[in-house]
C-alpha cells in the first residue's frame, strides 16, 4: 500500500519531472550533429566505406560546413578509389572554408593519390602553416619524405604526429612499421583487436606478416649477410623466354643451397621467390603463410616465407636469407624472380646491351667508415634498421657489447645522399620496393611510371590512355603475370615516351587496367617502363638514395 509522499519531496518530483524533458530533448538538439559523426566515423574505422560516406553525406546536407564531416567524406570516397570525385569534393568544401587546415591536409591525401606530388606538398604545407598541430599534415609529408628517400626527415614528421596524436588510428598504423620487432607486433595485435580501415585484401596482408612476426620475433633477424670476402661481382645476364618461346624477359644464374636456379631480374618486384618445387629441391625451411599478387586476373596466389640457409650469385655468397614461395610450380615461367632491390646495399649495373649485371659499393656517406654488406632479402625497408643482441656496427652486422657498455637504441634513419659523381642522376620515387620516375607520354602533364624489368613491353593505365587519347581492344594479345592472364588487354596509339633525358615513339602501345597496383602502392601508376625500351640501355640503380641512371650507346646495342 503506497504512503503519500510530503508535499516538499511531492514539489520536488514534480519539478524534476516538469525540467527533465525540456533539458534532455536541448541535449538531443545539441548532440545530433555528433552522434551523426561519430557513427559515420566508426564505419570508417570498420573499414566500411560506402556506408561511411553515406553517413558524413547525410550529416552535410543537415550542416554543410561541418568540417570533420568533409575530411571524412572525401577520405571515404579516396578509400573506394574515386579519386577525381574526391578532388571535386574538396575542392567545393575549400571553396567555403580555405583556410581550414583540416581540408588542405585532405586536398595533400587527394593530390598524393593521384601521382600529383607537387600539388600534395604545397596542401600539406599550406595545411601545416596553418596549424602546426594538423596531424594529417604531418603524416602526409612523412609519406612525401620517404618516397624522396628523405627518411629522417620523414621520421621526424611521424614522430611528431604521434607525439600530437598516439591514438590516431592512422598514426598507429604509420608509427608501429618502424618499432623493433617485440614492440611492433603488441603494436600490430592492439590495432587488429579493435575496429581498423583497412579493406579484406589489407587486412589480410597485415594477418599474414603478423604470423611471420610472431614465428620470428624471438629470433635473430635473417638479415642474409655477406659469407663471402668478395666485395664487389659481375656476372652475365642470361635471356629468360616464355613457355611460348618468346621472351620474357633477363635473369640471372643463382644457388639456393646446393640447388641451381635461374631467376628473372625484375626491378618491379621485390625479394626472392620461388617455385614450390624449387624450395622443395633446396631444402628450404617453412616459416610462415603468405599470398602474393601480381598483374592477372586470378588474384592473389597463396604460398609461404621460408629461409634458406645460403644464396649465391656471381663471386657472392650470403646466409640466413628469406625466400618467397609460391604454390605455383612455376613462377613467371621460371623457376623464380629476384628483385632487383634485393641488390640495394649495392650500387646495381644492369649493362643491358652487353647482358652484364654488376654489384659494386655505394659511394660511402661523409660519416660512414664502412659500406653494409647484406642482401634486403626479408623485405624490410632500408630505413628501418634495428639492434638485437649487442652492438650493431655500421655493416649492421652484431658485436658482442662489453658489460660495462649500454646498448644504444635503434640508428636512425638517414636521408638520401647525393654523391658528386651523382649529382646528374635522376631522382626517382621509391614505395616499398618499387622505383618510380616522371614520365612524359606525348605532350600529357608529368606521370609516374614504374621502372620494370619484369615487363617486356611498356605499358601504359587505362586511366592515363583514356586521358590522351582513344583505346582499342586487342583480342591478338596475350599478357600474365604472377597473377595469370590479363584477359582485358588493349591498346593506345602513338605514345612517345619521354623520360629521364631519353625519348621512345611507340606506334602502339598495351594498355591495362593497372587500378589494383596503384591502390597498392597508394599513388597513381600511370603506365611500365619495361624491357622493350630499357634493354638499349645501361641502367644504373641506387636503390639506398632514390637515384637511377640511363646511358645509351648506340655501338654496344645489338
Amino acid at each position: 500500500m503506497s504512503r503519500p509522499l510530503p508535499a516538499l519531496a511531492s514539489f520536488i518530483v514534480a519539478l524534476v519531472f516538469l525540467l527533465q524533458p525540456v533539458t534532455s530533448c536541448e541535449d538531443s538538439k545539441a548532440d545530433s550533429p555528433s552522434l551523426a559523426l561519430a557513427s559515420a566515423d566508426q564505419l570508417y574505422r570498420a573499414g566500411k566505406f560506402a556506408e561511411a560516406e553515406t553517413g558524413y553525406r547525410a550529416l552535410l546536407k543537415a550542416e554543410p560546413k561541418l568540417v570533420p564531416a568533409q575530411v571524412g567524406m572525401v577520405r571515404a570516397m579516396l578509400r573506394q578509389q574515386n579519386i577525381d570525385e574526391s578532388l571535386d569534393a574538396v575542392d567545393a568544401a575549400l571553396a567555403g572554408q580555405p583556410d581550414s587546415a583540416a581540408l588542405l591536409a585532405a586536398k595533400g591525401d587527394v593530390h598524393f593519390r593521384r601521382g600529383e606530388m607537387s600539388e600534395a606538398e604545397r596542401s600539406y604545407l599550406a595545411a601545416k602553416r596553418l596549424d602546426p598541430r594538423e596531424v594529417r599534415a604531418r603524416l602526409g609529408l612523412a609519406r612525401l619524405d620517404r618516397s624522396f628517400s628523405l627518411y629522417h626527415q620523414a621520421y621526424d614528421q611521424l614522430r611528431s604526429a604521434h607525439e600530437i596524436a598516439p591514438d590516431d588510428f592512422e598514426v598507429q598504423r604509420a608509427w608501429m612499421q618502424i618499432l623493433p620487432r617485440k614492440d611492433r607486433l603488441a603494436a600490430m595485435e592492439a590495432y587488429f583487436a579493435g575496429p581498423h580501415p583497412d579493406d579484406e585484401a589489407e587486412t589480410r596482408g597485415w594477418k599474414e606478416y603478423l604470423e611471420f612476426l610472431r614465428a620470428t620475433v624471438e629470433k635473430p633477424v635473417h638479415a642474409c649477410r655477406l659469407a663471402s670476402n668478395v666485395e664487389q661481382t659481375e656476372t652475365k645476364l642470361e635471356p629468360m623466354y616464355a613457355s611460348d618461346h618468346r621472351m620474357r624477359g633477363i635473369g640471372v644464374s643463382a644457388r639456393l643451397n646446393a640447388q641451381n636456379v635461374r631467376l628473372l631480374l625484375d626491378t618491379g618486384a621485390g625479394g626472392i621467390m620461388v617455385g614450390r618445387g624449387v624450395a622443395e629441391k633446396a631444402g628450404l625451411m617453412r616459416i610462415s603463410s603468405r599470398h602474393y599478387a601480381g598483374i592477372g586476373d586470378k588474384g592473389p596466389q597463396s604460398g609461404y616465407t621460408a629461409v634458406a640457409d645460403s644464396f649465391r650469385v656471381g663471386e657472392l655468397e650470403f646466409r640466413d636469407c628469406v625466400i618467397q614461395v609460391i604454390e605455383q610450380s612455376t613462377v613467371a615461367d621460371q623457376d623464380g624472380l629476384i628483385g632487383a632491390d634485393v641488390f640495394g646495399a649495392y650500387l646495381i649495373d644492369l649493362d643491358l646491351p652487353r647482358m652484364r649485371l654488376r654489384l659494386s659499393p655505394l659511394p660511402k656517406r661523409p660519416e660512414e667508415t664502412v659500406v653494409p654488406k647484406a642482401l634486403n632479402s626479408e623485405g624490410e625497408e632500408q630505413a628501418v634498421s634495428e639492434r638485437k643482441e649487442g652492438i650493431a656496427d655500421e655493416q649492421g652486422l652484431e658485436q658482442k657489447a662489453p658489460a660495462s657498455v649500454p646498448k644504444p637504441g635503434p640508428p636512425l634513419p638517414r636521408d638520401r645522399y647525393i654523391a658528386p659523381e651523382m649529382a646528374n642522376w635522376t631522382k626517382v620515387f621509391r614505395f616499398s620496393h618499387g622505383m618510380l620516375l616522371w614520365t612524359r607520354v606525348n605532350d600529357s602533364k608529368l606521370m609516374l611510371f614504374a621502372l620494370d624489368t619484369g615487363s617486356f613491353n611498356n605499358i601504359l593505365s587505362m586511366r592515363a590512355a583514356r586521358q590522351l587519347g582513344k583505346v582499342h581492344s586487342e583480342d591478338r594479345l596475350r599478357v600474365r603475370g604472377l597473377s595469370g592472364e590479363v584477359k582485358k588487354v588493349y591498346s593506345s596509339s602513338r605514345a612517345n615516351l619521354q623520360f629521364a633525358h631519353f625519348e621512345q615513339p611507340n606506334s602502339d602501345i598495351i594498355t591495362l587496367d593497372l587500378s589494383t597496383m596503384s591502390r597498392q602502392v597508394g599513388t597513381e601508376v600511370s603506365g611500365l617502363l619495361g624491357l622493350q625500351i630499357l634493354q638499349l640501355l645501361d641502367v644504373k640503380l641506387d636503390y639506398r638514395d632514390g637515384l637511377v641512371d640511363f646511358e645509351y650507346d648506340p655501338k654496344r646495342v645489338r
